[in-house]
């Protein structure tokens, strides 16, 4: 997503949803290519037994994320959850698609505290949320901004501005923050974090 906003991206912009897998089912990987797999093409995100109890705002156990064959060790820690209003989508000019949805913008503070530095590495790609319904959140692919978009919200990477380095160094810290599509009738429950096919997702409640 792109951290400038262009005048004409807030006036019918083009959005494509995709429908997110469960937190259970998504890749632990920080992107699709192949550069994002280990040596033993398994997926570049590795973790232990998933703790219990975590809020939103507490830090998670560090999380491998391999991108261009480089890995890096990420802290990874939801700080808070902005739902917006079902009114929100109608400069999308498409009721039918979006009636019943409102966006929840998840924000999660990622720091690299070990390994190599890494280009890239697509925190959020791992991120999920589970709503008071039951159901998870679908991810959303912006073209452009929505004119409700919060100031603070600044994409995967956490560039909020052009000329930011790519590759996160060692102890570098990023806020990064992308949206995801709930029902109009619902809330945010808790903020999850996917560790691999075969392993229990991080959970973060909502205080």
């Amino acid at each position: 997503m792109s951290t400038q906003r262009a005048p004409q991206y807030r006036r019918r912009l083009g959005l494509v949803a995709v429908a997110a897998a469960t937190a259970v089912t998504l890749t632990a990987c920080g992107g699709s290519d192949d550069s994002d797999r280990g040596k033993d093409g398994k997926s570049g995100a590795q973790a232990s037994e998933a703790p219990k109890d975590l809020k939103v705002g507490q830090a998670g156990p560090a999380q491998e994320i391999t991108r261009y064959d480089k890995t890096g060790k990420f802290s990874i820690t939801p700080t808070k959850v902005t739902v917006g209003k079902p009114a929100d989508l109608k400069e999308l000019d498409d009721e039918k698609k979006y009636k019943g949805k409102k966006v929840a913008w998840i924000y999660v503070k990622a720091k690299l505290v070990g390994g190599s530095p890494v280009k890239q590495p697509m925190v959020m790609s791992n991120v999920n949320a589970e709503t008071s319904d039951g159901s998870p959140a679908t991810k959303f692919i912006l073209i452009g901004a929505l004119s409700s978009q919060p100031e603070d919200c600044v994409g995967n990477d956490g560039k909020r501005e052009l000329g930011r380095e790519d590759v996160w160094k060692k102890g570098e810290e990023r806020t990064v923050c992308e949206p995801y599509l709930i029902p109009a009738d619902a809330t945010v429950k808790s903020v999850t974090y996917s560790q691999g096919f075969y392993k229990e997702p991080l959970k973060w409640a909502l205080r």
